[in-house]
Parts: C-alpha cells; sequence; structure tokens
C-alpha cells in the first residue's frame, strides 16, 4: 500500500535507524564507564524518552530493549526490569513463543499494545500447527484484559492461516477489556460466510474500532462507548439487517462513521431510521451504489460534515426524491464531493446543492468538480451560504485561470468567498496569488488529507477520488 507521505516515512525510517545504530556502537565501547555511572532513575528516563521517538515504528519500538541489554550489565539490569519498555507486543513470523512469553511479563501490570501481523512473504512456507496457536493464544489469554490497543493485520490467505487468525479472534471473544482503547482488525476473507463472533464482555474505554475483511465478517467487538468506526467488507457483503445491528449497538456514543464500498447488497424497501445524535462526521468513501440508503436510514440532526468520494452521477437520486424539500441535516456545514468521471459532475453537483442546500464550506479532492460550480440554469448562486472552499492539484495556466473566475463569478453574484484551502504543491504552482489574498483569505492546509489520513486505503488516492 503505497502511501502519501512516503518521503516523510522514508526520513523518519533513516532518523530511526539512526537511532538504534547509534545504540549499537555503545556496546563496542564498553569503557563507556559515564553512562555506568548514571543514577537508574535517569538512565530509566532517558531510555522512556529515547523508545518514544521511535514512534509509531513498531519493530524498532520492539527491539529497543534488547539493544539497549547489549551496551553494558548495567545497562542490560536497568532495560530488563523497567516495565514500561515492555508494552509494546509484537507478534509476527518467524516467532519465538519462549521469548513472546518473556517479553510480556517484563510488562508486569502495565497496559500493553498488542500487534498481530501474519504477513504473506513470511508465512509463505510455513506450516501452521493447531497445537502451536494453541500455545500462543495460552500465552496471550491471560494479558488480554491489560490491552489498551489492539492491532490485528494479515495479508495472508489460505485455509490454514485463516483458521488460525479465527482461532485468535475467537479467544479475544471471551475476555474483558477494561483498558482497551483501540481496536483495528484487518484481515483477508474466507470464502464462505461465517457467523459473526460476538464479544461476551463490554469495554467502557474503548472508542475507536477499524473493521476489514474478516474483521468485520467475523468480530463483533463491544462498541457501547465507541466514538469512531471503520467498517469495509472485502468480498462478502453483510445484510441490511447486521449493519443496522452494528449501528444500533454504537448509536448513542458515535461521533465519527467511515463507510468503504459496498457494505450491504441488498436493503428492504423500507428500513427503520437509527437515531444518532451525536454523530458528527460521516465518511462515504469507496465506490459504492448505496449513498442514499446509508443517508436516509441515518437520523443525524446535529450532522455537521458529510464526505461522498467517489460520488457517482445519480448517488443521491434517491435520497433528493424522498427528502425533496426538506434537507435531512440541517447543521450541516461542510460537504465533500469527488465525481467518479466527468459525465458525473453537473448532475452530482445539482443533487448535491438541492440535498444540500445550507453548506458554508465545499471540500473538493480533484478539480473536476470545479468547472461545474460556476453557472446554474437561472443565474443564481448555487449554496448561497458557500463561504469556505478547499482544492488541491491545481496547476498553473488553465487551472489558475479558472480558479480566479471561480472566486469573481461569487463576487458578482454577493456569495463571495472568504477563506480559500489549498494545498502547499498548488500553493508553490500560482502565480495570481498576490490577486487572491487581496479577494479573500488563502489557507496553506489540505483539509482532504486531514479528513481522510486515518481511513483505510489513505495512501491510494484512486480509491476516494475515482482516478485510475
Amino acid at each position: 500500500m503505497a502511501s502519501a507521505n512516503a518521503p516523510d516515512k522514508i526520513a523518519q525510517t533513516y532518523h530511526h535507524e539512526s537511532i538504534l545504530d547509534s545504540s549499537k556502537s555503545l556496546s563496542s565501547c564498553r569503557e563507556a564507564t559515564l553512562a555506568n555511572d548514571l543514577p537508574h532513575e535517569l538512565l530509566v528516563y532517558i531510555f522512556e524518552t529515547a523508545q518514544n521517538t521511535l514512534l509509531p515504528s513498531e519493530h524498532l519500538f520492539r527491539h529497543f530493549p534488547f539493544i539497549l541489554g547489549g551496551v553494558s550489565q548495567y545497562w542490560r539490569q536497568v532495560a530488563f526490569t523497567t516495565p514500561k519498555l515492555w508494552l509494546n507486543v509484537d507478534i509476527s513470523h518467524p516467532r519465538d513463543l519462549t521469548a513472546l512469553q518473556g517479553y510480556i511479563d517484563r510488562s508486569k501490570n502495565y497496559p500493553i499494545d498488542l500487534n498481530l501481523f501474519y504477513d504473506n512473504a513470511l508465512t509463505e512456507n510455513m506450516i501452521f500447527s493447531d497445537a502451536e496457536a494453541t500455545q500462543l493464544i495460552d500465552i496471550l489469554q491471560p494479558h488480554y484484559s491489560r490491552c489498551r490497543s489492539i492491532k490485528f493485520l494479515g495479508t495472508c490467505r489460505g485455509p490454514a492461516p485463516e483458521m488460525e487468525m479465527m482461532k485468535i479472534l475467537r479467544s479475544m471473544s471471551t475476555s474483558r477489556y477494561p483498558m482497551l482503547k483501540r481496536f483495528f482488525v484487518q484481515l483477508p476473507e474466507m470464502g464462505d460466510e461465517i457467523r459473526p463472533q460476538a464479544f461476551r464482555y463490554e469495554a467502557p474505554n474503548l472508542t475507536s474500532v477499524f473493521l476489514r475483511g474478516l474483521g468485520l465478517s467475523y468480530c463483533r467487538p463491544p462498541l457501547n462507548a465507541v466514538t469512531e468506526l471503520h467498517l469495509e467488507v472485502e468480498n462478502n457483503t453483510i445484510d441490511a439487517a447486521d449493519f443496522s445491528e452494528i449501528l444500533r449497538a454504537c448509536a448513542k456514543s458515535l461521533i465519527t462513521l467511515y463507510t468503504y464500498n459496498d457494505l450491504v447488497l441488498t436493503w428492504p424497501a423500507r428500513s427503520h431510521s437509527i437515531a444518532m445524535p451525536r454523530l458528527r462526521h460521516l465518511r462515504i468513501f469507496g465506490t459504492t451504489n448505496i449513498v442514499s440508503e446509508l443517508l436516509l436510514v441515518i437520523s443525524a440532526p446535529d450532522l455537521e460534515e458529510l464526505t461522498i468520494a467517489p460520488i457517482t452521477r445519480h448517488g443521491l437520486s434517491k435520497f433528493f426524491r424522498e427528502n425533496p424539500n426538506n434537507p435531512k441535516f440541517p447543521t450541516l456545514k461542510s460537504l465533500t464531493l469527488a465525481p467518479l468521471h466527468a459525465s458525473a459532475n453537473w448532475l452530482a453537483l445539482i443533487l448535491a446543492s438541492a440535498c444540500f442546500p445550507g453548506i458554508g464550506s465545499l471540500i473538493l479532492p480533484n478539480k473536476q468538480l470545479l468547472r461545474a460550480s460556476f453557472f446554474t440554469e437561472d443565474g443564481a448562486s448555487r449554496w448561497s451560504r458557500l463561504h469556505c472552499l478547499a482544492v488541491r492539484d491545481i496547476g498553473g495556466g488553465h487551472d489558475e485561470s479558472m480558479l480566479c473566475d471561480f472566486v469573481k463569478y461569487r463576487q458578482r453574484l454577493g456569495t463571495p468567498l472568504r477563506t480559500l484551502y489549498m494545498d502547499s504543491l498548488s500553493v508553490s504552482r500560482m502565480t495570481r496569488m498576490d490577486w487572491l489574498k487581496d479577494q479573500l483569505t488563502v489557507v496553506e492546509a489540505d483539509p482532504w488529507k486531514i479528513q481522510c489520513r486515518n481511513g483505510f486505503y489513505s495512501g491510494e488516492e484512486h480509491w476516494f477520488t475515482g482516478g485510475s
């Protein structure tokens, strides 16, 4: 999966590796008595501070205490008796279960971050043993209650690894989670339909849940306190009743909902509305034909932000037919739209402006929709309350002229823009920036990237904008 911030991540990796190299170099200088003379408490503080610079690199984080232990006997004694250095439990192949047991034991009773990873390249030639899976579960299960986060990520396919992953998920479903705050499960789906496994107990502090593939089709963590929820199927869709049950489980607490692609294949002719009084942000990502159905089933009177990316030309048709003169989301402030292709621009925009007439902020992930944003048949202003526009990937020449014309057009209609957000690349290309700054406030920022950076596919832009 490509990253949108690849240069930054490469730089971070080099930085992290340099830290580790520096630590390793100390092991060849055992005469460095000054380091060995540091008080225990000060050395612990230095270790913990240094380890935090490795985040979010879980791999480097996991190896850090072992590198410290190789410097001197004193450092080893301090590192191996400091529980906070052992809180990131990273389980990947090839795995050493004896070492894993020792690693977890050193974390004492502190909250831990549990990370399991089934990499296709690492597991390709492995023989999966049911006995080893049972032993792994026996090691982990007593510590589930200490987890403050669980991340279960898999890319390998096949009956054996899939059955092992399901077995681990099943073991998780019977434990209590008083400390759990984040639950992330992204695993390849099995071909057959499976019955979802509900967790037995509530998790009072669980606020962030990501379920993708097998994570969604099989896993049902407690959602009663969840404020951010991500849902995506891989091959098998879920039925409308199951989807409604998921939403109802978090209806009183949910603030941000992300859905991806066609979660539900068939909707009933009439669906009961689900009241979600705290919902503020709804992100509908990926190619989907259920935009209208989703908007109709959700009752969120205080919804502030709506994202539909990409949007098809008829994506809002049903929603408009059933709400012609009664905006369902009266407090909606911000709308993000990305047309699936050029022919979708006009109709998508007309329907969106009719469905959500009161927005103040419009975010355009790609510039195609800007061309369709100029005129209405009667010469009136579309979105008369619009005062903020966010654009990105604006080139010089035609793109810049189009943007400036749009600013002037809104001024002529008496509904001027007050704020323009542009990504840094667009800002660097502009030749009429001084003119723009005389007309409105220009902010160098990318609201689009900000709103989707925590989602699935955040590094694969075409999933959101309809590009190739």
